[in-house]
């Protein structure tokens, strides 16, 4: 969701404000060509640039600037998308000269395009009154539904209809804004909704006119940055659907992501009901909590002295990031007790690691029969330098589990998962069987590399269920898929999950580099030879999420890698073919006899499991309201029974997975052989 209309990004900046971006070193024109041989290097299929590239690096900048088309022209963006193949040779010979006039004719036409973006939201905003009656009425005449082939909306035609889908950019906002804050706030403050609205969208198109967030332009070597990181975005995203080029706070947020870890404050800062912006949160045993001199519902006056009142959080985001162990300044303003004036507080706080638990496994039980059934929901595959990882979380989630009684039935959540580190996906699957080939990667380099678990050690070997979705994706893909190839868990979820079957190295997690970019450096199998490419890990019993009817998946995606689902020889027999000679007698002593073997139970039974869930959800009236498409309450928060441990769910598709595993609980019951 990169689209400038899509404020949604503003409601959820927990980690935001307190990440500290790595310093780094300003880019250049000439780093285009240099950062770009450093990709084709890696990359697993293209290795020189093109014509092809370049007709995609177009498409990218359009889209990057303009995803919902609110406001270039049809007829402005054709002599860029449909370039001719002279055009693209006269692009390609500029390329290899260092020289991008082409990008900066586009950059032009986008600057131009603003400006008259600003106007047409100018003359909107001046009759505020005409706008919110507008939403009150429920009036919209936006043209949702004419879309291209690669699901995108077409562009406008004329300046009429950008100014159409400009106001119903607007009422979208206002209708966002009565919902958080309450109609009767948001109408007796139209100028200052509206106010707020223009500070969202200009924070980014500034940076496509070059201008700096106070108002001023942009120094040349800050232009040259822009222009620069805009053209490598632009040309990595032409390779395929996962190589990417991204800023320092891109980078950053992805790196907290895979490590799950932050160095900050610890504090979220959201948009106040009465504006400006407030303390939404403080993150136990961060510098904020600890120091007592912060608290939630604080109105942010000042950062390091630079007033932030009538700023985004995106801009306050910017400057409360810093190294780790330097210290950043507070001033925040906090309401009085009864009868008493607010007061202002002046806070310094020195930044520090911070670890991010709330995206970690996540525990629930409940009772069934003898024992309990447990439910382990893991959001990323990531590894901390500090010696948290997904592995050991999951493990001890088990292990708490086992604690708490006799556990039965065990369901993996990877639902919203899309990934993260290769090597932690690997171990996570090592947990559920013995010993065995988890996933191999074919690299760009003609290499095979075979990725094993070797600790000869289970964690968990009853019926157990992977939970999955649309959303799915890359490392949680490799775990869903392995297990399903030992016959070790039941796929359970939509008919298939994302399907992204490559491998990016990244050098966010590097110290080294002047770039940060991640790249598509092969693709992977796993232990039966097959790959999730294009086609997904398909589900055992299918039971939709809330994403079956959104087109979710890379076959959705620009450019993506392949369209075909490959196959390479199965490794269940492991041949140990790549391990050096030295090492085979220890594998042949300690792994090869503990070679996990296939199991058949879940195939054998799989018809019942699907018979009996298919019959439960056409009784499901809810669910079945779902699958017609009419608004449900499909994922609310669990509930707990006060004084209870049993959980009150209204996820109808984890209600599904339950009953789905307890059904495969009485057939393991029934299947065990008598003493």
């Amino acid at each position: 969701m990169t689209g400038c209309f899509r404020w949604v990004l503003l409601l959820l900046v927990f980690g935001g404000v307190t990440l500290s971006a790595q310093e780094h070193a300003k880019l250049k024109i000439q780093d285009i060509q240099i950062t770009m041989q450093q990709i084709f290097k890696q990359h697993v299929s293209q290795k020189e640039m093109s014509d092809a590239i370049i007709q995609n690096s177009f498409r990218a900048y359009i889209d990057q600037f303009d995803p919902d088309r609110v406001y270039l022209l049809d007829s402005e963006v054709q002599p860029y998308l449909g370039i001719s193949n002279a055009g693209l040779t006269v692009v390609l010979d500029d390329y290899k000269k260092n020289q991008f006039p082409k990008y900066t004719e586009l950059n032009t036409l986008i600057q131009k395009a603003i400006e008259r973006s600003r106007k047409i939201r100018t003359d909107l905003e001046d009759n505020s009154q005409d706008l919110f009656k507008a939403y009150v009425q429920g009036g919209s005449d936006e043209d949702d539904d004419v879309t291209d082939p690669n699901l995108k909306k077409k562009f406008a035609s004329t300046v009429d209809q950008l100014q159409k889908r400009i106001r119903h950019a607007l009422l979208k906002f206002i209708a966002g804004e009565r919902r958080r804050f309450g109609a009767e706030h948001v109408d007796v403050r139209q100028k200052q909704t509206l106010r707020t609205f223009e500070n969202i969208v200009r924070s980014r198109e500034d940076v496509y006119l070059y201008v700096n967030p106070d108002g001023t332009p942009m120094s040349q070597v800050d232009k040259d940055n822009i222009f620069t990181l805009h053209v490598l975005k632009a040309l990595a995203n032409g390779l395929d659907a996962h190589t990417t080029v991204m800023n320092p706070d891109e980078a950053y947020e992805m790196r907290v992501r895979l490590e799950q870890e932050v160095h900050g404050i610890g504090v979220g800062i959201v948009k106040g009901p009465q504006g400006g912006l407030v303390v939404s949160q403080l993150v136990p045993g961060s510098p904020a909590a600890k120091s007592g001199l912060v608290n939630v519902n604080d109105k942010l006056l000042e950062i390091d002295g630079v007033s932030v009142e009538h700023d985004t959080p995106e801009r306050a985001m910017e400057l409360i990031r810093g190294k780790k162990g330097s210290k950043v300044s507070l001033k925040l303003q906090r309401k009085g007790g009864t009868g008493e004036a607010d007061k202002t507080v002046q806070v310094q706080l020195i930044r520090q690691d911070i670890a991010i638990n709330q995206d970690r496994a996540k525990v629930m039980s409940e009772k069934f029969g003898s024992g309990i059934i447990g439910i382990v929901k893991l959001d990323t595959f990531y590894q901390s330098e500090e010696g948290w990882n997904s592995e050991t979380d999951v493990r001890d989630a088990i292990h708490q589990l086992d604690k708490e009684g006799n556990l039965r039935g065990l369901i993996l959540d990877l639902r919203d998962n899309s990934g993260g580190f290769l090597a932690q996906a690997v171990k996570v699957a090592g947990l559920f069987i013995t010993n065995g080939v988890v996933v191999i990667s074919k690299y760009y380099n003609g290499e095979e590399h075979f990725y094993r678990d070797v600790d000869g050690k289970i964690s968990y070997d009853g019926p157990l269920i992977i939970l999955t979705s649309k959303a799915t994706a890359s490392a949680a893909e490799i775990v869903a898929q392995a297990l399903q190839d030992y016959g070790v868990a039941v796929i359970v979820g939509d008919e298939h999950t994302y399907g992204k079957g490559t491998i990016q190295s990244q050098t966010v997690t590097s110290e080294e580099g002047s770039t940060y970019f991640k790249v598509t450096v092969g693709e992977y199998y796993t232990v039966s030879g097959k790959t999730p490419q294009i086609n997904g890990v398909k589900a055992d019993v299918v039971v939709p999420s809330y994403y079956a009817h959104e087109n979710i998946g890379e076959e959705y995606l620009d450019f993506p890698l392949s369209e075909k689902n490959d196959k390479i020889a199965s490794a269940y027999n492991d041949n140990l073919a790549d391990v050096s000679p030295n090492l085979k007698s220890w594998y042949m002593k300690y792994y090869t006899p503990t070679l996990q073997h296939q199991k058949t139970i879940w195939r054998d039974h799989m018809s019942t499991l699907q018979k009996n869930s298919s019959y439960r959800l056409s009784q499901n009236s809810r669910y079945q309201n779902f699958l017609q498409g009419k608004p449900v309450a499909f994922d609310d928060p669990v509930r707990y029974e006060e004084g209870s441990s049993q959980p009150i769910r209204s996820d109808i598709q984890l209600d599904e997975a339950v009953n789905i595993l307890k059904d495969m609980i009485v057939l393991e019951q029934k299947n065990r052989p008598m003493d």
